[in-house]
Protein backbone atom coordinates (compact mmCIF):
# COMPACT_ATOMS: atom_id res chain seq x y z
CA UNK A 1 0.00 0.00 0.00
CA UNK A 2 3.03 2.69 0.45
CA UNK A 3 4.10 2.11 -3.05
CA UNK A 4 0.34 2.74 -4.04
CA UNK A 5 0.43 5.67 -2.05
CA UNK A 6 3.72 7.00 -3.65
CA UNK A 7 2.49 6.39 -6.99
CA UNK A 8 -0.68 8.57 -6.24
CA UNK A 9 1.52 11.28 -5.29
CA UNK A 10 3.53 10.89 -8.50
CA UNK A 11 0.55 11.01 -10.17
CA UNK A 12 -1.00 13.77 -8.58
CA UNK A 13 2.14 15.89 -9.36
CA UNK A 14 2.68 14.89 -13.39
CA UNK A 15 -0.94 14.98 -14.71
CA UNK A 16 -1.47 18.61 -14.33
CA UNK A 17 1.63 19.45 -16.03
CA UNK A 18 0.75 16.65 -18.75
CA UNK A 19 -2.80 18.35 -19.68
CA UNK A 20 -1.83 21.69 -18.89
CA UNK A 21 2.18 22.37 -20.06
CA UNK A 22 1.62 22.28 -23.46
CA UNK A 23 -1.85 23.90 -23.21
CA UNK A 24 -1.19 26.75 -21.19
CA UNK A 25 2.41 27.97 -20.65
CA UNK A 26 3.90 26.90 -24.37
CA UNK A 27 1.23 28.40 -26.99
CA UNK A 28 3.09 30.84 -27.89
CA UNK A 29 1.62 34.19 -28.36
CA UNK A 30 1.00 36.75 -31.45
CA UNK A 31 3.01 38.76 -33.17
CA UNK A 32 1.27 42.08 -34.49
CA UNK A 33 3.64 43.50 -37.10
CA UNK A 34 3.99 47.65 -36.36
CA UNK A 35 2.50 49.41 -39.71
CA UNK A 36 5.52 51.92 -41.03
CA UNK A 37 3.06 54.74 -41.24
CA UNK A 38 3.91 55.57 -44.93
CA UNK A 39 1.87 54.66 -47.93
CA UNK A 40 3.86 53.37 -50.33
CA UNK A 41 3.22 51.84 -54.00
CA UNK A 42 3.55 53.40 -57.94
CA UNK A 43 -0.46 51.81 -58.12
CA UNK A 44 -1.66 53.58 -55.16
CA UNK A 45 -1.05 54.29 -52.01
CA UNK A 46 -0.77 51.10 -49.78
CA UNK A 47 -0.56 50.77 -45.92
CA UNK A 48 3.04 49.10 -45.37
CA UNK A 49 4.77 47.45 -42.49
CA UNK A 50 8.05 47.66 -41.18
CA UNK A 51 11.09 45.19 -40.87
CA UNK A 52 14.47 44.84 -40.79
CA UNK A 53 17.08 42.51 -43.03
CA UNK A 54 20.73 42.32 -42.72
CA UNK A 55 23.64 43.49 -40.18
CA UNK A 56 23.71 45.59 -38.94
CA UNK A 57 19.85 45.78 -39.24
CA UNK A 58 18.60 48.06 -42.03
CA UNK A 59 15.16 49.31 -42.27
CA UNK A 60 12.59 47.97 -44.87
CA UNK A 61 9.12 48.58 -45.82
CA UNK A 62 6.85 45.58 -47.34
CA UNK A 63 3.23 44.25 -48.30
CA UNK A 64 2.79 40.82 -47.46
CA UNK A 65 2.91 38.01 -49.74
CA UNK A 66 0.49 35.12 -49.05
CA UNK A 67 2.06 32.65 -51.31
CA UNK A 68 5.60 33.20 -50.34
CA UNK A 69 7.79 31.75 -48.57
CA UNK A 70 10.65 34.16 -49.48
CA UNK A 71 10.83 37.51 -47.81
CA UNK A 72 11.67 40.35 -51.39
CA UNK A 73 13.24 43.59 -50.78
CA UNK A 74 14.47 46.33 -53.13
CA UNK A 75 17.96 46.16 -54.37
CA UNK A 76 20.19 49.15 -54.92
CA UNK A 77 20.27 48.15 -58.64
CA UNK A 78 16.61 48.73 -59.11
CA UNK A 79 17.07 52.65 -58.82
CA UNK A 80 18.94 54.33 -62.34
CA UNK A 81 19.75 57.89 -62.50
CA UNK A 82 16.18 58.34 -64.48
CA UNK A 83 14.24 57.14 -61.49
CA UNK A 84 14.67 60.44 -59.25
CA UNK A 85 16.42 61.11 -56.27
CA UNK A 86 13.78 59.75 -54.14
CA UNK A 87 13.81 56.43 -55.80
CA UNK A 88 14.57 54.20 -52.65
CA UNK A 89 12.27 55.69 -50.37
CA UNK A 90 9.77 55.52 -53.29
CA UNK A 91 10.52 51.75 -53.14
CA UNK A 92 10.18 51.44 -49.25
CA UNK A 93 13.97 51.84 -49.37
CA UNK A 94 16.58 49.67 -50.29
CA UNK A 95 18.39 46.62 -48.99
CA UNK A 96 21.93 46.86 -49.45
CA UNK A 97 23.47 43.42 -49.06
CA UNK A 98 27.01 44.03 -49.68
CA UNK A 99 26.25 46.16 -46.06
CA UNK A 100 25.59 43.18 -44.05
CA UNK A 101 27.75 40.94 -42.81
CA UNK A 102 25.43 38.74 -42.04
CA UNK A 103 24.61 38.04 -46.10
CA UNK A 104 24.96 34.31 -47.45
CA UNK A 105 24.09 34.40 -51.55
CA UNK A 106 22.37 31.64 -53.21
CA UNK A 107 22.17 32.82 -56.46
CA UNK A 108 19.79 33.66 -59.38
CA UNK A 109 16.17 32.31 -59.74
CA UNK A 110 13.06 33.25 -61.52
CA UNK A 111 10.08 34.33 -58.71
CA UNK A 112 7.75 32.03 -57.93
CA UNK A 113 5.06 34.02 -59.52
CA UNK A 114 2.14 30.79 -60.24
CA UNK A 115 -0.86 32.51 -60.20
CA UNK A 116 0.46 36.22 -60.85
CA UNK A 117 2.36 35.25 -63.86
CA UNK A 118 -1.50 34.58 -65.47
CA UNK A 119 -2.23 38.53 -64.60
CA UNK A 120 1.31 39.34 -66.73
CA UNK A 121 3.66 39.53 -63.82
CA UNK A 122 7.34 38.45 -63.84
CA UNK A 123 10.67 38.53 -62.37
CA UNK A 124 13.70 37.26 -60.88
CA UNK A 125 15.54 37.53 -57.68
CA UNK A 126 19.12 37.20 -56.45
CA UNK A 127 18.94 34.66 -53.65
CA UNK A 128 20.35 34.46 -50.18
CA UNK A 129 19.80 33.97 -46.17
CA UNK A 130 20.27 36.95 -44.10
CA UNK A 131 18.92 37.61 -40.43
CA UNK A 132 15.31 39.69 -40.45
CA UNK A 133 13.63 40.98 -37.52
CA UNK A 134 10.18 42.01 -37.66
CA UNK A 135 9.07 45.99 -37.01
CA UNK A 136 12.18 48.38 -36.25
CA UNK A 137 14.31 48.79 -33.08
CA UNK A 138 12.37 49.77 -30.29
CA UNK A 139 9.23 47.56 -31.27
CA UNK A 140 10.44 44.45 -29.22
CA UNK A 141 9.57 41.94 -31.80
CA UNK A 142 11.61 39.08 -33.11
CA UNK A 143 14.71 38.55 -34.82
CA UNK A 144 15.08 35.31 -36.93
CA UNK A 145 18.57 34.63 -38.04
CA UNK A 146 19.41 32.43 -41.58
CA UNK A 147 16.21 33.88 -43.47
CA UNK A 148 15.49 33.33 -47.06
CA UNK A 149 15.65 36.84 -49.11
CA UNK A 150 14.85 37.58 -52.72
CA UNK A 151 16.41 40.68 -53.95
CA UNK A 152 14.45 41.63 -56.96
CA UNK A 153 14.71 44.91 -59.37
CA UNK A 154 11.86 44.28 -61.19
CA UNK A 155 9.07 46.96 -61.63
CA UNK A 156 6.50 44.71 -61.38
CA UNK A 157 6.67 44.58 -57.43
CA UNK A 158 7.27 48.01 -56.55
CA UNK A 159 8.38 47.67 -52.96
CA UNK A 160 9.40 44.80 -51.16
CA UNK A 161 7.24 41.90 -50.12
CA UNK A 162 6.95 40.02 -46.81
CA UNK A 163 6.25 35.85 -46.79
CA UNK A 164 3.64 34.48 -45.01
CA UNK A 165 3.63 30.91 -46.49
CA UNK A 166 4.91 28.74 -44.16
CA UNK A 167 6.16 25.96 -46.47
CA UNK A 168 9.79 25.52 -47.20
CA UNK A 169 11.59 26.76 -49.72
CA UNK A 170 13.56 24.18 -52.48
CA UNK A 171 16.30 25.65 -54.77
CA UNK A 172 18.31 22.71 -56.14
CA UNK A 173 16.34 19.72 -54.31
CA UNK A 174 13.72 18.22 -52.23
CA UNK A 175 16.26 17.11 -49.78
CA UNK A 176 17.07 20.65 -48.81
CA UNK A 177 14.03 22.41 -47.50
CA UNK A 178 14.67 25.51 -46.42
CA UNK A 179 12.52 26.97 -43.70
CA UNK A 180 10.01 29.97 -44.16
CA UNK A 181 9.54 32.75 -42.04
CA UNK A 182 6.59 31.33 -40.09
CA UNK A 183 8.08 27.84 -39.48
CA UNK A 184 11.15 29.82 -38.33
CA UNK A 185 8.92 31.74 -35.89
CA UNK A 186 7.15 28.42 -34.89
CA UNK A 187 10.31 27.46 -33.39
CA UNK A 188 11.15 29.81 -31.31
CA UNK A 189 11.71 30.05 -28.08
CA UNK A 190 8.62 32.00 -27.48
CA UNK A 191 6.86 30.56 -30.40
CA UNK A 192 3.77 31.71 -32.21
CA UNK A 193 1.10 30.01 -31.18
CA UNK A 194 0.05 28.10 -34.85
CA UNK A 195 1.25 29.01 -38.57
CA UNK A 196 -1.63 31.23 -39.37
CA UNK A 197 -1.97 34.79 -39.83
CA UNK A 198 -4.84 37.83 -40.26
CA UNK A 199 -4.34 40.92 -42.20
CA UNK A 200 -6.47 43.92 -43.80
CA UNK A 201 -5.30 46.64 -45.88
CA UNK A 202 -6.21 49.49 -44.22
CA UNK A 203 -8.02 52.98 -46.06
CA UNK A 204 -5.81 55.82 -47.30
CA UNK A 205 -9.51 57.80 -48.44
CA UNK A 206 -11.29 57.44 -45.20
CA UNK A 207 -10.94 60.27 -43.28
CA UNK A 208 -9.11 59.97 -41.09
CA UNK A 209 -7.15 57.08 -43.12
CA UNK A 210 -6.79 53.64 -41.31
CA UNK A 211 -3.52 51.56 -41.78
CA UNK A 212 -3.63 48.38 -42.63
CA UNK A 213 -3.10 45.34 -39.37
CA UNK A 214 -0.96 42.60 -40.11
CA UNK A 215 -0.89 39.62 -36.80
CA UNK A 216 1.02 36.52 -37.27
CA UNK A 217 -0.28 33.98 -34.94
CA UNK A 218 -3.55 35.57 -34.70
CA UNK A 219 -6.08 38.46 -35.33
CA UNK A 220 -7.37 41.54 -33.71
CA UNK A 221 -10.90 40.99 -33.32
CA UNK A 222 -11.55 44.75 -33.44
CA UNK A 223 -10.57 44.84 -37.39
CA UNK A 224 -13.96 42.72 -38.48
CA UNK A 225 -17.54 41.36 -38.17
CA UNK A 226 -17.45 37.96 -37.36
CA UNK A 227 -19.54 35.19 -38.79
CA UNK A 228 -19.94 31.54 -39.51
CA UNK A 229 -18.24 31.07 -42.35
CA UNK A 230 -15.32 28.96 -43.38
CA UNK A 231 -13.54 28.74 -46.37
CA UNK A 232 -11.40 25.37 -47.39
CA UNK A 233 -8.27 25.65 -48.89
CA UNK A 234 -8.02 25.38 -52.49
CA UNK A 235 -7.12 22.17 -53.93
CA UNK A 236 -3.89 23.35 -55.87
CA UNK A 237 -0.70 24.25 -53.28
CA UNK A 238 -0.42 27.11 -55.22
CA UNK A 239 -4.11 27.95 -55.34
CA UNK A 240 -4.72 28.22 -51.68
CA UNK A 241 -6.94 31.16 -51.62
CA UNK A 242 -9.88 30.09 -53.65
CA UNK A 243 -13.27 31.61 -53.34
CA UNK A 244 -16.55 31.84 -54.95
CA UNK A 245 -18.07 35.10 -56.01
CA UNK A 246 -21.52 34.02 -55.59
CA UNK A 247 -23.18 37.96 -56.99
CA UNK A 248 -21.81 41.72 -56.91
CA UNK A 249 -24.64 44.62 -56.67
CA UNK A 250 -24.39 48.56 -56.14
CA UNK A 251 -27.21 50.37 -54.70
CA UNK A 252 -27.04 53.33 -57.55
CA UNK A 253 -28.25 50.37 -59.82
CA UNK A 254 -31.00 47.63 -59.64
CA UNK A 255 -29.16 45.82 -61.92
CA UNK A 256 -26.17 43.39 -60.62
CA UNK A 257 -22.68 43.48 -61.65
CA UNK A 258 -22.18 39.74 -62.42
CA UNK A 259 -24.18 37.61 -64.62
CA UNK A 260 -23.20 34.24 -62.93
CA UNK A 261 -21.21 33.36 -60.30
CA UNK A 262 -17.50 32.76 -60.68
CA UNK A 263 -14.21 30.84 -59.10
CA UNK A 264 -11.85 33.58 -57.94
CA UNK A 265 -8.66 33.86 -55.66
CA UNK A 266 -7.25 36.20 -53.25
CA UNK A 267 -3.53 37.71 -53.78
CA UNK A 268 -2.17 40.82 -51.67
CA UNK A 269 0.01 41.18 -54.06
CA UNK A 270 -2.09 42.22 -57.06
CA UNK A 271 -3.89 46.09 -56.54
CA UNK A 272 -6.57 44.90 -58.81
CA UNK A 273 -9.77 43.39 -58.83
CA UNK A 274 -9.75 41.35 -62.03
CA UNK A 275 -13.21 40.54 -63.33
CA UNK A 276 -15.15 39.19 -66.65
CA UNK A 277 -15.25 41.10 -69.61
CA UNK A 278 -18.68 41.67 -69.33
CA UNK A 279 -18.63 42.07 -65.66
CA UNK A 280 -16.25 44.94 -66.55
CA UNK A 281 -18.94 46.08 -68.74
CA UNK A 282 -21.80 46.57 -65.55
CA UNK A 283 -19.71 48.34 -63.82
CA UNK A 284 -18.83 51.03 -67.05
CA UNK A 285 -22.67 51.30 -67.63
CA UNK A 286 -23.29 52.19 -63.57
CA UNK A 287 -20.25 53.84 -62.84
CA UNK A 288 -19.26 55.74 -65.96
CA UNK A 289 -16.48 54.27 -66.18
CA UNK A 290 -14.47 54.78 -70.26
CA UNK A 291 -11.51 51.94 -70.35
CA UNK A 292 -7.55 53.38 -71.71
CA UNK A 293 -5.88 50.89 -74.19
CA UNK A 294 -3.00 52.07 -73.74
CA UNK A 295 -2.85 52.09 -70.03
CA UNK A 296 -4.77 49.26 -69.71
CA UNK A 297 -6.87 50.98 -66.73
CA UNK A 298 -10.18 53.01 -66.15
CA UNK A 299 -8.38 56.42 -65.82
CA UNK A 300 -11.06 59.10 -64.23
CA UNK A 301 -11.17 62.68 -64.77
CA UNK A 302 -12.21 65.11 -61.82
CA UNK A 303 -15.78 65.71 -63.49
CA UNK A 304 -16.02 61.89 -62.84
CA UNK A 305 -14.96 61.60 -59.79
CA UNK A 306 -16.45 64.74 -58.45
CA UNK A 307 -19.77 63.24 -59.51
CA UNK A 308 -19.12 59.92 -57.85
CA UNK A 309 -18.25 61.35 -54.90
CA UNK A 310 -21.77 62.92 -54.83
CA UNK A 311 -23.70 59.33 -55.46
CA UNK A 312 -21.48 57.63 -52.65
CA UNK A 313 -22.00 54.70 -54.18
CA UNK A 314 -21.53 51.18 -52.31
CA UNK A 315 -20.37 47.44 -54.16
CA UNK A 316 -21.08 44.48 -52.32
CA UNK A 317 -19.47 41.18 -52.83
CA UNK A 318 -21.56 38.11 -51.90
CA UNK A 319 -18.14 35.71 -51.56
CA UNK A 320 -18.43 32.36 -50.29
CA UNK A 321 -16.74 28.52 -50.36
CA UNK A 322 -19.72 27.35 -53.04
CA UNK A 323 -21.36 29.40 -56.17
CA UNK A 324 -24.17 28.99 -53.95
CA UNK A 325 -25.00 28.15 -50.21
CA UNK A 326 -23.17 30.41 -47.13
CA UNK A 327 -21.40 33.74 -47.85
CA UNK A 328 -20.30 37.17 -46.85
CA UNK A 329 -21.29 39.74 -47.89
CA UNK A 330 -18.01 42.03 -48.08
CA UNK A 331 -19.31 46.05 -49.02
CA UNK A 332 -17.03 48.39 -50.49
CA UNK A 333 -17.87 52.30 -50.52
CA UNK A 334 -16.50 54.09 -53.18
CA UNK A 335 -13.64 55.46 -51.29
CA UNK A 336 -12.07 52.00 -51.56
CA UNK A 337 -12.84 52.21 -55.56
CA UNK A 338 -10.29 55.26 -56.43
CA UNK A 339 -6.89 54.93 -56.57
CA UNK A 340 -4.02 57.03 -57.91
CA UNK A 341 -1.02 55.74 -60.06
CA UNK A 342 2.27 57.06 -60.02
CA UNK A 343 3.64 58.15 -63.30
CA UNK A 344 6.12 55.37 -62.35
CA UNK A 345 3.47 52.97 -63.25
CA UNK A 346 1.32 54.57 -65.72
CA UNK A 347 4.34 56.33 -67.56
CA UNK A 348 3.42 60.12 -67.91
CA UNK A 349 1.73 62.11 -65.00
CA UNK A 350 -0.42 60.20 -62.48
CA UNK A 351 -3.88 59.30 -62.61
CA UNK A 352 -6.78 58.70 -60.68
CA UNK A 353 -8.19 55.20 -61.57
CA UNK A 354 -10.66 52.69 -60.80
CA UNK A 355 -8.96 49.49 -59.86
CA UNK A 356 -10.71 47.17 -61.92
CA UNK A 357 -9.48 44.47 -64.57
CA UNK A 358 -11.12 43.16 -67.01
CA UNK A 359 -9.53 39.11 -67.33
CA UNK A 360 -9.48 37.38 -70.70
CA UNK A 361 -10.04 33.90 -69.10
CA UNK A 362 -11.55 32.13 -66.05
CA UNK A 363 -7.84 31.83 -64.78
CA UNK A 364 -7.52 35.18 -64.21
CA UNK A 365 -10.00 35.92 -61.29
CA UNK A 366 -8.24 37.98 -58.87
CA UNK A 367 -9.24 39.66 -56.04
CA UNK A 368 -6.30 41.99 -55.19
CA UNK A 369 -5.31 44.71 -52.77
CA UNK A 370 -8.26 47.34 -53.14
CA UNK A 371 -10.29 44.09 -52.57
CA UNK A 372 -8.54 44.11 -49.32
CA UNK A 373 -9.57 47.44 -48.21
CA UNK A 374 -12.76 46.13 -46.91
CA UNK A 375 -12.25 42.28 -46.38
CA UNK A 376 -10.04 40.96 -43.32
CA UNK A 377 -8.49 37.57 -44.19
CA UNK A 378 -7.34 35.06 -41.64
CA UNK A 379 -5.21 32.17 -42.61
CA UNK A 380 -4.50 29.08 -40.89
CA UNK A 381 -2.72 26.46 -42.27
CA UNK A 382 -2.65 24.33 -39.44
CA UNK A 383 -6.03 23.12 -41.00
CA UNK A 384 -6.11 24.39 -44.23
CA UNK A 385 -8.82 26.79 -44.26
CA UNK A 386 -9.46 30.35 -43.54
CA UNK A 387 -12.16 33.50 -42.66
CA UNK A 388 -12.99 36.56 -44.96
CA UNK A 389 -14.70 38.90 -42.94
CA UNK A 390 -15.98 42.55 -43.24
CA UNK A 391 -13.22 44.53 -42.68
CA UNK A 392 -13.47 47.61 -39.74
CA UNK A 393 -11.85 50.97 -39.08
CA UNK A 394 -11.72 51.66 -35.68
CA UNK A 395 -10.63 55.44 -35.04
CA UNK A 396 -6.87 55.70 -33.05
CA UNK A 397 -8.42 55.80 -29.91
CA UNK A 398 -9.39 52.05 -29.92
CA UNK A 399 -6.49 49.85 -29.08
CA UNK A 400 -5.78 46.61 -30.71
CA UNK A 401 -7.20 43.00 -29.01
CA UNK A 402 -5.00 40.96 -30.41
CA UNK A 403 -6.21 36.89 -30.08
CA UNK A 404 -3.90 33.73 -30.69
CA UNK A 405 -5.36 31.24 -33.32
CA UNK A 406 -4.42 28.12 -31.29
CA UNK A 407 -3.70 24.71 -31.53
CA UNK A 408 -6.88 22.02 -31.96
CA UNK A 409 -6.20 20.26 -28.98
CA UNK A 410 -6.76 23.74 -26.98
CA UNK A 411 -9.36 24.89 -29.13
CA UNK A 412 -13.58 24.06 -28.44
CA UNK A 413 -14.25 26.00 -31.49
CA UNK A 414 -12.49 27.85 -33.73
CA UNK A 415 -10.73 31.01 -32.73
CA UNK A 416 -10.49 32.58 -36.06
CA UNK A 417 -12.81 35.28 -37.16
CA UNK A 418 -15.94 33.15 -38.12
CA UNK A 419 -16.64 32.74 -34.58
CA UNK A 420 -14.64 35.09 -32.71
CA UNK A 421 -18.13 36.51 -31.19
CA UNK A 422 -18.06 33.51 -29.25
CA UNK A 423 -15.96 32.00 -26.22
CA UNK A 424 -13.68 29.54 -28.46
CA UNK A 425 -11.26 28.46 -26.25
CA UNK A 426 -10.96 27.21 -22.83
CA UNK A 427 -9.33 29.52 -20.33
CA UNK A 428 -6.20 28.47 -18.31
CA UNK A 429 -8.46 27.90 -15.05
CA UNK A 430 -10.68 25.36 -17.08
CA UNK A 431 -7.89 23.68 -18.12
CA UNK A 432 -6.39 23.48 -14.62
CA UNK A 433 -10.25 22.06 -13.81
CA UNK A 434 -10.12 19.47 -16.24
CA UNK A 435 -6.60 18.31 -16.21
CA UNK A 436 -7.75 17.83 -11.60
CA UNK A 437 -10.86 15.99 -13.01
CA UNK A 438 -9.05 14.00 -15.14
CA UNK A 439 -6.01 13.09 -12.77
CA UNK A 440 -8.54 12.36 -9.97
CA UNK A 441 -10.40 9.62 -11.93
CA UNK A 442 -6.94 8.04 -12.94
CA UNK A 443 -5.94 8.04 -9.70
CA UNK A 444 -9.28 6.32 -7.87
CA UNK A 445 -8.26 3.86 -10.59
CA UNK A 446 -4.55 3.05 -10.42
CA UNK A 447 -5.39 2.67 -6.07
CA UNK A 448 -8.69 0.51 -6.81
CA UNK A 449 -7.11 -2.08 -9.35
CA UNK A 450 -3.98 -2.01 -6.54
CA UNK A 451 -6.24 -2.95 -3.68
CA UNK A 452 -8.32 -5.42 -6.04
CA UNK A 453 -4.67 -7.45 -6.84
CA UNK A 454 -3.64 -7.46 -3.70
CA UNK A 455 -6.63 -9.01 -2.36
CA UNK A 456 -7.16 -11.48 -4.77
CA UNK A 457 -3.74 -12.01 -4.18
CA UNK A 458 -4.33 -12.89 -0.90
CA UNK A 459 -7.15 -15.07 -1.22
CA UNK A 460 -5.18 -17.43 -3.79
CA UNK A 461 -2.28 -17.89 -1.00
CA UNK A 462 -3.02 -21.77 0.47
CA UNK A 463 -1.19 -20.64 3.50
CA UNK A 464 -4.31 -18.19 4.10
CA UNK A 465 -7.44 -19.97 6.47
CA UNK A 466 -10.59 -18.18 6.98
CA UNK A 467 -11.27 -18.37 10.53
CA UNK A 468 -14.38 -18.05 12.05
CA UNK A 469 -15.54 -15.35 14.22
CA UNK A 470 -15.07 -15.65 18.05
CA UNK A 471 -12.02 -14.76 18.70
CA UNK A 472 -10.06 -16.23 16.73
CA UNK A 473 -6.82 -14.74 14.00
CA UNK A 474 -7.75 -14.60 10.48
CA UNK A 475 -4.18 -14.86 9.89
CA UNK A 476 -2.68 -18.04 10.83
CA UNK A 477 0.70 -19.64 9.62
CA UNK A 478 0.64 -23.80 8.49
CA UNK A 479 -3.34 -24.13 10.11
CA UNK A 480 -1.93 -24.16 13.73
CA UNK A 481 -4.92 -22.02 15.14
CA UNK A 482 -4.83 -20.60 18.23
CA UNK A 483 -5.96 -17.70 20.38
CA UNK A 484 -5.32 -14.26 18.18
CA UNK A 485 -2.30 -12.39 20.29
CA UNK A 486 -1.93 -8.53 19.73
CA UNK A 487 1.82 -9.02 18.44
CA UNK A 488 2.54 -12.93 18.98
CA UNK A 489 6.60 -13.13 17.44
CA UNK A 490 5.99 -16.79 17.15
CA UNK A 491 3.56 -18.28 14.50
CA UNK A 492 1.40 -15.38 13.46
CA UNK A 493 1.86 -13.34 10.44
CA UNK A 494 1.17 -9.57 10.64
CA UNK A 495 0.75 -7.05 8.22
CA UNK A 496 4.41 -5.70 8.51
CA UNK A 497 6.93 -8.55 8.82
CA UNK A 498 10.26 -8.06 9.72
CA UNK A 499 12.15 -9.40 7.05
CA UNK A 500 15.07 -7.56 6.29
CA UNK A 501 14.72 -8.26 2.87
CA UNK A 502 12.70 -5.71 0.37
CA UNK A 503 10.07 -7.79 -0.60
CA UNK A 504 7.40 -6.96 -3.61
CA UNK A 505 4.06 -5.30 -2.79
CA UNK A 506 2.32 -8.82 -3.49
CA UNK A 507 3.83 -11.70 -2.02
CA UNK A 508 5.72 -13.58 -4.47
CA UNK A 509 7.00 -16.94 -2.66
CA UNK A 510 10.24 -17.69 -1.14
CA UNK A 511 12.30 -15.52 -3.84
CA UNK A 512 13.54 -12.25 -2.13
CA UNK A 513 12.59 -9.59 -4.85
CA UNK A 514 13.70 -5.43 -4.36
CA UNK A 515 10.83 -2.99 -4.76
CA UNK A 516 11.71 -1.65 -8.17
CA UNK A 517 10.20 2.04 -9.90
CA UNK A 518 8.65 1.14 -13.27
CA UNK A 519 10.36 2.44 -15.89
CA UNK A 520 9.42 6.05 -17.35
CA UNK A 521 8.21 6.38 -21.04
CA UNK A 522 11.38 6.87 -23.08
CA UNK A 523 9.95 7.79 -25.85
CA UNK A 524 10.06 11.64 -26.79
CA UNK A 525 6.82 13.46 -28.51
CA UNK A 526 7.04 15.80 -30.88
CA UNK A 527 4.60 18.36 -32.42
CA UNK A 528 3.60 17.63 -35.68
CA UNK A 529 4.93 20.25 -38.29
CA UNK A 530 2.94 22.94 -39.19
CA UNK A 531 2.62 22.43 -43.27
CA UNK A 532 4.95 19.58 -44.28
CA UNK A 533 4.51 20.66 -47.61
CA UNK A 534 7.75 21.14 -49.56
CA UNK A 535 7.01 23.97 -52.19
CA UNK A 536 8.08 23.56 -55.96
CA UNK A 537 11.54 23.77 -57.00
CA UNK A 538 13.15 27.37 -58.17
CA UNK A 539 14.05 27.52 -61.59
CA UNK A 540 17.68 26.80 -61.45
CA UNK A 541 20.17 29.43 -62.16
CA UNK A 542 21.53 27.33 -65.42
CA UNK A 543 18.09 28.57 -66.63
CA UNK A 544 18.61 32.28 -66.25
CA UNK A 545 21.11 34.46 -67.97
CA UNK A 546 23.44 35.81 -64.95
CA UNK A 547 24.47 38.75 -64.98
CA UNK A 548 28.34 40.53 -64.09
CA UNK A 549 27.44 39.20 -60.48
CA UNK A 550 27.41 35.65 -60.93
CA UNK A 551 29.98 33.85 -58.70
CA UNK A 552 30.63 37.09 -56.73
CA UNK A 553 30.92 36.94 -53.06
CA UNK A 554 29.17 39.27 -51.09
CA UNK A 555 31.68 41.50 -49.92
CA UNK A 556 32.86 42.05 -53.89
CA UNK A 557 30.94 45.61 -53.97
CA UNK A 558 32.30 46.83 -57.16
CA UNK A 559 30.79 44.22 -59.33
CA UNK A 560 26.74 44.45 -59.48
CA UNK A 561 24.32 41.76 -61.06
CA UNK A 562 22.51 43.37 -64.22
CA UNK A 563 19.16 42.09 -63.89
CA UNK A 564 18.35 43.20 -67.41
CA UNK A 565 19.83 39.78 -68.49
CA UNK A 566 17.75 37.81 -66.10
CA UNK A 567 15.30 35.78 -67.81
CA UNK A 568 12.80 32.58 -67.63
CA UNK A 569 13.49 29.66 -69.76
CA UNK A 570 10.88 28.99 -72.38
CA UNK A 571 8.02 26.84 -71.27
CA UNK A 572 9.49 26.41 -67.34
CA UNK A 573 6.16 27.99 -65.78
CA UNK A 574 4.68 24.72 -66.38
CA UNK A 575 7.24 22.69 -65.01
CA UNK A 576 6.96 24.87 -62.25
CA UNK A 577 3.21 24.11 -61.45
CA UNK A 578 3.86 20.41 -61.66
CA UNK A 579 6.08 20.37 -58.96
CA UNK A 580 4.36 22.28 -57.01
CA UNK A 581 0.92 19.48 -57.86
CA UNK A 582 3.00 16.79 -57.37
CA UNK A 583 4.88 18.02 -53.77
CA UNK A 584 1.28 18.96 -52.21
CA UNK A 585 0.35 16.82 -49.33
CA UNK A 586 -2.94 15.26 -48.54
CA UNK A 587 -4.93 16.80 -45.74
Amino acid sequence: MAHAISLVVLLLSVLPLAFSAENVTTIGKPISIPASQYWDGDDGPWSSFRIQVGTPAQQIRVLPALDQSSTLVVLPEACSTTDGSNCDSDRGFLYERNASSTWSQTGFYNLSLFLESRLGYSGAALYGNDTLQLGWEGDGLPSVTNQVIGGIVTKDFYIGMLALDPRPMNFSNFNDPQPSLMQSLRSMGTPIPTTSWSYTAGAYNLAPKIFGSLTLGGYDSTRFEPNNVTFPFGADISLDFQVAIQSITTNITDKPLLNAGIISYIDTMIPHIWLPLDSCQLFEEAFGLVWDNTTELYLMNNSLHNSLLAKNPEVVFNVGPQLSGPSVAIKMPYWNFYQTATSAYIGNSSSLYFPLKRATSDLQYVLGRAFMQSAYLSANYDRSYFNLSQALYPPSSVSQNIVPILPELVETNSTTPASASTNSSFSAGAIAGIAVGAAALIIIGVVCFLVYRRNKKRRSDPTYKKAELEGQDTQVLGGNAGPKTELDGDNTRHEIGGDSHGKTELHTGDEHVKIAEMEGQATPIFEMPAGDVQLPELESPDQIQKAELEGSTPDQKDQQPSFDTVVATPNSEPEVRRIWRLSRKAK
